[in-house]
């Protein structure tokens, strides 16, 4: 990790002061990406590149080849590009696929860093699926249809992952009537592609693949009786595993190595978020996510959410309908109050022109407890040849990095360019944990600009600041969030009303931030 900066330390042991709850996690959190490509098929950057971006982020990750298609469209008259573009990328992994598991196996280290072997399986007809194995090894072998690709999998102990499960059967999304959940603990509802939880959810399918399809999303899946824990991951074309916004997943685990992620994985100790690193538990008689409780006449639920900005509401869906809905408990700070999450942005300004940054924040008095990146690549879901993107911002291996920190100060370098429209940002940020008075001090200077300000001017506001005048490149500065506006904990009794209670938890932060957790089943 970088400069000893460790991007799960915001997450673990960092229950605000006056937080309204205890601590009872049985887990550690992780954070990670099992589905992020590069150059090795068809993509950008190097393997190289993607493992040194996700360890900036996450605790784990998976750079995925794509590999096979075994029921490619032959019309050449109307696919012929598609055709010669997958086929392309499916020779070059082959060749690549050796060195891929070298170079993935050398940038694993237990206790600190793990990636896992895949590689990616279209289908038309049943939906697109990932392959992962333990690792650090993974036979790359082909198979006519998905029962024999299940069948292969678990031959060598991997597990079939279908993603943008939303789009239609037929047309690579997922039909429900060919899922096995042994052969799929979990299933991939977030990334670029959007958002595949229900006909409800926000980020609709806006790629060339088509719109969301009910019957083929999660909540379909979960009423035809089917038991699966949910991730998010990134889908990113472009060397960038752990984009924040893009798609990241937690696991509840024992511990950073493989065989306990894993383990966490098999036993759907997920959940997705799009991108801030949401502590969201949920127990059932204090089980975790992702277990079956038997039925009893009474049911003890807890709820605990601590989020990276201000949450906007808690919802716990019984079978799918929202059964309660639960808000933070905000008050209005005062001399006691002193602890806050504090966003800084930056970015904006031309698209054509890339923004080399570097930038220091100092606080006068008290301190910055932890450090949380919001790093992101450009938005690559479907590149046009290897080297076929140009912005200059994802060419360094590295082009975002917290340089430095310490009790008061944090500094950082970035390169950004122009939002790419108004609903595709670029801006890239950090997510301070404060603990000081309303009475310190902010200084923040980028690119030789100096700005000063009271954190108490801060306080649930943000202040834009131009670099170089109006079209210019940009720094927002806040908000200062109390940390009770980023807490929720509840306890409840619950009855059984089916043979087959779930319960899940949906997070909504006011950033427009999600995380969706697996379910609990009771029967």
């Amino acid at each position: 990790m970088t400069n000893g900066l460790r991007p799960n330390d915001a997450l673990k042991g960092a229950t605000p002061r006056g937080s309204p709850y205890k601590q009872l996690m049985t887990y550690q959190l992780y954070w990670g990406d099992l589905h992020a490509h590069c150059s090795v098929s068809y993509g950008e950057g190097s393997v190289e590149q993607a493992l040194r971006r996700a360890r900036q982020q996450l605790d784990f990750c998976s750079i995925t080849g794509h590999a096979y298609w075994p029921d490619m469209p032959t019309d050449r008259d109307r696919y012929g590009e598609i055709i010669d573009y997958h086929t392309e990328g499916f020779d070059r992994l082959a060749r690549n696929w050796d060195e891929l598991l070298k170079k993935q196996a050398a940038g694993s280290q237990e206790g600190e860093f793990v990636v896992f072997p895949s590689f990616e399986w279209h289908s038309l007809q049943y939906g697109d699926h990932n392959v992962y194995a333990p690792g650090p090894g993974l036979d790359l072998r082909d198979a006519p249809d998905l029962r024999n690709l299940q069948q292969q999998a678990k031959r060598c102990s991997a597990v079939c992952i279908p993603h943008h499960i939303g789009y239609a059967p037929g047309f690579r999304g997922l039909d429900w009537r060919h899922f096995d959940e042994k052969a799929s603990p979990f299933v991939e509802i977030f990334s670029l592609h959007g958002c595949s939880e229900s006909d409800a959810a926000p980020y609709p399918m806006l790629h060339d693949m088509g719109p969301r399809n009910g019957p083929s999303t999660a909540v379909a899946g979960w009423s035809l009786g089917h038991k699966f824990g949910v991730i998010a991951s990134t889908d990113h074309h472009g060397g960038y595993p752990g984009s924040y916004g893009d798609g990241r997943l937690a696991v509840l685990a024992e511990e950073l190595s493989r065989d306990a992620i894993w383990q966490a994985l098999l036993e759907r100790r997920v959940y997705a978020v799009t991108g801030d690193k949401i502590d969201a538990r949920l127990w059932v008689d204090d089980a975790e996510i992702g277990s079956v409780v038997p039925s009893g006449d009474r049911h003890h639920l807890r709820i605990q959410v601590q989020s990276s900005a201000a949450l906007d509401r808690v919802e716990l869906l019984k079978n799918d309908c929202v059964y309660r809905r639960f808000f933070p408990a905000s008050t209005q700070p005062n001399e006691r109050t002193d602890r806050y999450r504090l966003r800084v942005t930056w970015g904006w300004g031309r698209k054509d022109e890339p923004v080399r940054w570097l930038a220091n924040l100092r606080l006068s008095e008290g301190a910055i407890r932890e450090v949380e990146t919001c790093f992101s690549g450009q938005s690559i879901v479907a590149p046009r040849g290897v080297a076929g993107h140009t912005d200059t911002s994802d060419q360094d291996d590295l082009p975002h990095e917290v340089l430095d920190r310490s009790e008061r100060t944090v500094t950082w370098r970035s390169v950004t360019t122009g939002n790419r429209s108004t609903r595709h940002p670029t801006t890239q940020a950090l997510s301070l944990d404060l603990e000081a008075p309303l009475t310190a001090r902010l200084t923040v200077e980028a690119n030789g600009h100096r700005i000063q300000t009271p954190l108490a001017a801060l306080l649930r506001r943000g202040h834009a600041h131009y670099l170089r005048g109006w079209l210019s490149e940009a720094i927002q500065i806040g908000p200062l969030t109390p940390a009770a506006d980023c807490c929720v904990a509840a306890d409840l009794e619950v009855k059984p009303e089916t043979n087959c209670d779930r319960y899940r938890l949906r997070v909504a932060q006011a950033n427009g931030q999600w995380a969706w957790l697996s379910p609990i089943w009771i029967e």
